[in-house]
């Protein structure tokens, strides 16, 4: 019986063992998915205890990732938090748009173009919201800046101070008694389209090309509502490449400039510029827009009053051109300040062009005509030199005349525009262009040399006055 029951136990002990083997070889032999090593893009890598996956950018924004590979179908996907690196902070002053918008808060704009959309929307300082808009329009205290910023500039020097070409200087040297700005433009567009509708249904107001110009028609003819009129076509209802906003200067900087976390910032206050002139555009009235099927009588009959170029084949004047014209012509003041400028695009687009000429029926239209090389232009932005001066510093005498209309000149800033780098190097000037340019306060000891009349010498003491004062005759 003994012998019986041992048998009996030793049989059990051997199944059991068994069963345990087989069941030991089944778990090693069965495939079971391995967490994914995390992959390395870059050197450096940061280690976090986020309950997120977080990607960690260098300075150059390229990415370090230690997130883990998808899960499956069945488990809700983790939103990666992505850290951008930072810059130095900006010491804005208060209220300006880098303070009012936070922009030290934004990532660094080297690079971040660079990237792909799923990883910008994922940086935790994304500067747009899930409807791609600007979050920081959406803040009184932002919008009031770029306000306050943007409304007293005139849209032609809008992003231009340091042009040194000076096709558009004219508008900034003289001093008008309504200056165009934005704020003019954007004062009432619907009244201003209406006036000028009421205006091109008067015979005496419908002016072509060969019909002399008739200022005294300022305000009968509604003129300033003409160029408010087109500068809001050319902002907010042209072509998406030929928009004023998309082709205004911009200054860029690439990481090869090394740029400073100031020159950085500036790219988003640029953006943030633009962004806020398209959201005015965005609030107008769409049926105001002059290309609509609706207006197309109205049109062509703008275009009757156009400019056609009979030596090239099918070119005609720009609808905004014509527009321009007719207000110089009709008397606004600011219109007849403008000159053609060619506008470049990116490498790949054409060359657009800006066709209006209303200094033809202004009182500075001799010194648009002249080269820009010519040291008489008063709009090309030249080193002083003799020839220069004394032909400009007359400007700062007392009632200037040209055809018999009295120009104003800012002498501030005719000051600045004579006086300070940088200044237009001529492609066929054959001094050394890196050779520093004489001062202002060198050239008038030089022309103080020459024989010249008492009105001479007051208006070069007037200009020395203001030039010492500025702090920019040395």
């Amino acid at each position: 019986m003994k012998t019986s029951l041992r048998s009996t136990a030793w049989l059990s002990t051997c199944f059991c063992l068994i069963l345990l083997t087989l069941g030991v070889f089944l778990w090693f032999s069965t495939p079971r998915e391995r967490p994914a090593e995390p992959s390395t893009l870059a050197t450096n890598t940061s280690h976090h205890t986020s309950t997120q996956p977080t990607v960690q950018l260098t300075d150059d924004l390229s990415i370090h990732t230690t997130d883990a590979k998808p899960p499956t179908a069945d488990v809700k996907r983790q939103t990666v938090t992505l850290t951008s690196p930072t810059l130095p902070p900006v010491a804005y002053p208060i209220g300006s748009i880098g303070e009012a918008c936070e922009v030290n808060q934004y990532p660094p704009r080297i690079g971040y173009l660079y990237l792909d959309e799923e990883t910008k929307r994922n940086l935790e300082n994304y500067p747009f919201d899930s409807n791609d808009e600007w979050k920081s329009l959406k803040d009184p205290k932002c919008w009031s800046a770029l306000e306050t910023k943007i409304k007293p500039i005139n849209p032609y020097l809008w992003g231009r101070e340091n042009d040194t070409h000076g096709s558009h200087s004219a508008l900034a040297l003289v001093t008008i008694d309504n200056p165009l700005t934005f704020d003019r433009i954007f004062t009432d567009p619907v009244g201003d389209f209406a006036r000028v509708q009421d205006a091109l249904a008067r015979p005496e107001c419908q002016l072509s090309q060969v019909t002399t110009t008739t200022g005294h028609l300022n305000d009968h003819c509604h003129a300033e509502a003409f160029f408010n009129y087109a500068l809001i076509m050319r902002f907010c209802y042209a072509d998406f490449h030929d928009s004023g906003v998309r082709l205004r200067p911009r200054k860029y900087y690439w990481k090869k400039d090394n740029p400073t976390p100031e020159q950085d910032r500036s790219m988003w206050i640029q953006s943030l510029e633009g962004a806020w002139v398209a959201k005015k555009c965005e609030g107008l009235d769409p049926s105001i827009d002059l290309r609509l099927p609706l207006h197309t009588e109205l049109r062509e009959q703008i275009e009757q009053l156009g400019v056609y170029d009979e030596t090239e084949a099918g070119r005609k004047q720009t609808l905004n051109g014509t527009l321009i014209e007719l207000a110089a012509r009709l008397g606004d003041e600011a219109a007849a300040l403008t000159y053609p400028s060619p506008i470049k695009k990116h490498s790949y687009r054409r060359t657009t062009q800006y066709d209006e000429e209303g200094y033809k029926y202004g009182p500075l239209a001799e010194w648009f005509t002249k080269d820009l090389s010519d040291p008489t232009n008063l709009f090309s932005k030249l080193a002083p030199s003799v020839d220069r001066l004394r032909e400009l510093v007359t400007l700062f005498g007392n009632k200037i005349k040209v055809k018999e209309k009295v120009i104003n000149v800012d002498r501030q800033v005719l000051a600045r525009h004579l006086c300070t780098p940088p200044f237009y190097i001529p492609p066929s000037n054959e001094e050394d262009p890196t050779a520093d340019p004489p001062s202002c306060r060198e050239i008038i000891n030089e022309l103080r040399q020459e024989s010249l009349p008492p009105s001479m010498l007051a208006a070069i003491t007037t200009f020395e006055k203001i030039a010492i004062r500025l702090d920019v005759y040395e």
